[in-house]
């Protein structure tokens, strides 16, 4: 099968490309790139007029709840949500019940990642930092790396201990895989619900402080520098945690972040209604923040973007706000709240557009994503995007689980319309049939 997406913006921040032209797939890989290609033989033909045609999207930070919570989440409803979304590649967190912390359970993860039933995309397991049921004991992470994982993590729940966090670093250096640090000091987050400030104190609710992440930022940030481990920041939120890694990345650790569309669109105040949509972890700041988080973007401090997709059902949100657990799904709103919030606006640039979302992550943790060379990848990964595309996101009818979203009736502008990972996946109904060919 050949298969050519035609006429379109090419974003390849892999090659520093930015062209109109085409993108031929040939036996479900990519052969050729360029303002001319060779159309001879063509199967399929897509115009892409007007649209971008970039590498597959990578989400570093993806939670799929499997095994363990498939009834709010599962690898199959996940995938297919994130394929919708534009990605080809995600990293799945983990914190599943159990933990990810033994090779049967990558091999469980890969399996139904790779069943015909799945959306067709790459998942990425994350392994366990430690045990599961045992804080204090690290995972057996050579094994965990010999059966498929691309880093590892203490998410949803940091460690605390900086000794055993040493161990842990020292232990994925010479093992040459990154950490991907969860930064909270629960002791001065227990009981909290949103950030501690001004709201909270008007609603009569626990706050969870900024120092609680900057902490535990700064701790990591020299640990990676005294160890040599590269660490990965998940979600940062705060201004004063993007200044440590800016000042960590010029001490020379091997540090890197990522932050999350969300923490750029809302603030504590959209919590004042009580809506347990809004509620996360860390929690949503304020506009100072969010101002510094763009500045970092914009200036390379902040090296990509996660979705941190957190499903819940639904009848685990609709409870008083206190009572709600942190979390919010964002695969399939991810592109549009960037493309609107920030590339629209003109924060990043198109092609910084696709970095932060594609070839940065998929660098960070040694993926084979994000480029559109030949021969790059084993198979195909390329996401066609309508930039110009205004929709409204009405989450029942979104391919996730999760059905409670903050984003439920916002308007964006910007669109995946096509997401090929060898063959094609994901096909939106924006792209209008007469943009398509086929011939026998």
């Amino acid at each position: 099968m050949k298969t050519i997406l035609k006429n379109g913006r090419i974003l390849d921040p892999s090659q520093n490309m930015d062209i109109i032209g085409s993108v031929v797939i040939e036996d479900d890989c990519i052969v050729e790139v360029g303002a001319i290609v060779d159309g001879t033989g063509a199967e399929e033909i897509y115009d892409c007029t007007g649209m971008w045609i970039t590498p597959g999207l990578v989400d570093p930070h993806a939670h799929l709840r499997e095994p363990g919570e498939d009834h709010k989440e599962s690898i199959i409803t996940g995938t297919k949500a994130a394929a919708a979304g534009g990605f080809t590649t995600i990293c799945c967190m983990p914190n599943t019940s159990p933990r990810l912390d033994r090779p049967q359970l990558i091999d469980f993860i890969l399996d139904r990642a790779a069943s015909a039933e799945a959306g067709g995309i790459f998942v990425a397991p994350v392994g366990a930092l430690t045990r599961d049921g045992y804080p204090n004991q690290i995972s057996d992470l050579a094994a965990l790396k010999k059966a498929g994982i691309v880093a590892a993590s203490d998410e949803g729940d940091p460690i605390q201990d900086s000794r055993l966090m040493t161990q842990a670093m020292e232990f994925c250096r010479q093992l040459d895989i990154p950490i991907m640090a969860h930064c909270e000091d629960r002791s001065l987050t227990m009981g909290g619900v949103m950030n501690d400030g001004p709201t909270s104190s008007l609603l009569g609710l626990k706050g969870m402080p900024r120092s609680a992440e900057e902490i535990m930022v700064m701790r990591n940030c020299l640990l990676a520098l005294h160890t040599g481990c590269s660490v990965h920041i998940l979600r940062v939120s705060t201004w004063g945690a993007i200044e440590m890694i800016r000042q960590a990345k010029y001490l020379g650790a091997p540090v890197t972040c990522e932050v999350c569309p969300q923490y750029l669109i809302f603030t504590d105040e959209d919590v004042a209604e009580f809506d347990p949509r809004f509620k996360t972890t860390p929690p949503f700041r304020t506009q100072i923040d969010i101002d510094i988080l763009n500045q970092a973007l914009a200036d390379g401090t902040v090296d990509c973007l996660a979705s941190d997709h957190s499903p819940h059902a639904a009848y685990e949100v609709l409870v008083p706000f206190e009572e709600a657990p942190f979390g919010m799904p964002g695969l399939e709103t991810m592109l549009g709240a960037t493309l609107t919030h920030l590339t629209h606006k003109g924060i990043i640039s198109p092609l910084d557009t696709v970095r932060k979302l594609s070839t940065a992550p998929a660098q960070i943790l040694r993926l084979d994503a994000g480029s559109l060379k030949p021969g790059e990848t084993p198979v195909a990964q390329v996401t066609v995007i309508d930039p110009d595309c205004e929709w409204t996101f009405d989450a029942r009818h979104a391919a996730t689980k999760a059905k409670l979203s903050p984003f439920d009736g916002m308007k964006f502008k910007g669109k995946a319309m096509l997401t090929f990972c060898g063959g094609e996946v994901y096909y939106d109904g924006h792209f209008g049939a007469d943009r398509y060919e086929t011939f026998d």
